[in-house]
């Protein structure tokens, strides 16, 4: 999932941000009908399109209406029932779902000038005293966080923590006061088939708009370049790019996912429809109580972890023959005063294994790293000027690491 990108130079842009919206329909009721009388109703649509000078149309449409016989009122349909239930849970959800606008500091283009951007997303309001949750890609970088409340007001933000690169969250803090949170639910119990109601930030307006669908699938392994997403929530809403950090809701108005991703096309190339795929809640309650306990998250970090920024997957094309290593991680930056610089990781070294297991496609660097044993040490096997070597690393938690 990509979170808005607007660049105040040239207006708004598809890119690490870009998010197309769907609007969804209105469902209608069956009437009985006796055969009595049928009477034709003439009904006109005009339709402007603004677009390129192209002129608008008018459509001109006939219903065939019966006559309705004049017979007690029956009992709610199935489809009534299930939109107004639907209907409360957005009532209660929505006032919890925020965006997310995250200040990229200012680059400058081959031209000279000056570009300022930012990522927009949506978040999710889980405490009351300002604690909201969102992905880590929406905010990753930023120079300034602020958060737009469902009312429009807007509050600056500060980041907590995040679980990067292992799930894709981060908690921001605002401050509190006239904040309603939604309530987190059991994302275990969820079964395919299980209607769904996603809330994310509109675009443009900021204002929240809804998505219906079912669960498609539950505890889904996504495979992404150097890592693999783990215990994902499938659903066939119309998730879109920039519905980053939105809000997945059970029928009883919980948040059971986080919204992160969607995906276009399978691996052959094909274009594919309705695969909106979220981090489940219970994948992430155990950082989140954490965090909301401490403000720290307890998992232990190395200081090379973060996919992209401090290390990249071995481009296994560019490899001589006679490489000693066939895959493993290129380390390109190691935090200052990380665990990883104290046991003298250094920028250009390749890790090729993890407490003895070799680092694979479907075994990335990064999972491995996650399920190693909290509270000791990792191994790691290192190449560094055509030479093996081990290398113990002691990991801890970090504050705020970003």
């Amino acid at each position: 999932m990509r979170a808005f990108d607007r660049s105040r130079e040239g207006g708004a842009r598809l890119g690490e941000a870009g998010r197309p919206r769907s609007i969804l329909g209105s469902e209608g009721v069956a009437i009985p009908a006796t055969p009595t009388r049928v009477a034709a109703l003439a009904g006109a649509v005009l339709v402007l399109a603004l677009l390129g000078g192209v002129a608008g149309a008018l459509v001109t449409v006939r219903l065939v209406v019966p006559r309705v016989a004049a017979v007690p009122a029956a009992a709610p349909t199935a489809e009534v029932a299930v939109t107004s239930a639907r209907a409360a849970i957005v009532e209660r959800a929505m006032p919890g779902i925020v965006t997310v606008l995250a200040d990229l500091p200012a680059r400058t283009d081959a031209q000279g000038q000056r570009i300022e951007s930012e990522n927009i997303g949506s978040g999710i309001v889980i405490h009351e005293a300002g604690l909201v949750l969102t992905n880590y890609h929406v905010v990753s970088g930023a120079a300034r966080l602020t958060v737009v409340l469902s009312t429009g007001e807007r509050r600056s933000a500060s980041y907590v923590a995040d679980d990067s690169p292992f799930n894709d969250m981060a908690l921001l803090r605002v401050q509190g006061g006239g904040l309603r949170a939604v309530a987190l639910g059991d994302s275990d119990a969820l079964k395919p088939g299980d209607s769904l109601t996603v809330i994310s930030s509109g675009l443009v307006t900021f204002e929240n708009q809804v998505k219906a669908g079912v669960v498609s699938a539950v505890h889904l392994d996504f495979p992404r370049p150097g890592v693999v997403l783990q215990d994902m929530l499938q659903t066939d809403a119309a998730v879109n790019h920039g519905d980053s950090g939105g809000a997945v809701l059970n029928d009883r108005g919980e948040v059971v996912g986080l919204v992160t991703t969607v995906v276009r096309q399978n691996p052959s190339g094909e274009s594919v429809e309705g695969v909106g795929l979220a981090h489940s809640m219970n994948s992430l309650r155990k950082t989140v109580d954490a965090v909301v306990a401490s403000g720290v998250n307890p998992r232990p970090r190395l200081g090379i972890e973060r996919l992209g920024t401090q290390h990249t997957p071995v481009d296994r094309t560019k490899l001589p023959a006679n490489s000693p290593y066939a895959d493993g991680v290129a380390i390109v930056a190691v935090d200052r005063g990380s665990p990883a610089e104290a046991a003298g990781i250094r920028v250009g070294d390749v890790v090729t294994a993890v407490n003895g297991q070799p680092i694979e496609s479907l075994a990335p660097f990064v999972n491995l790293l996650g399920v190693s044993p909290a509270g000791r040490d990792v191994q790691l096997t290192v190449f560094r000027d055509g030479r093996q070597r081990a290398v113990t690393v002691s990991p801890r938690p970090a504050a705020a690491a970003r």
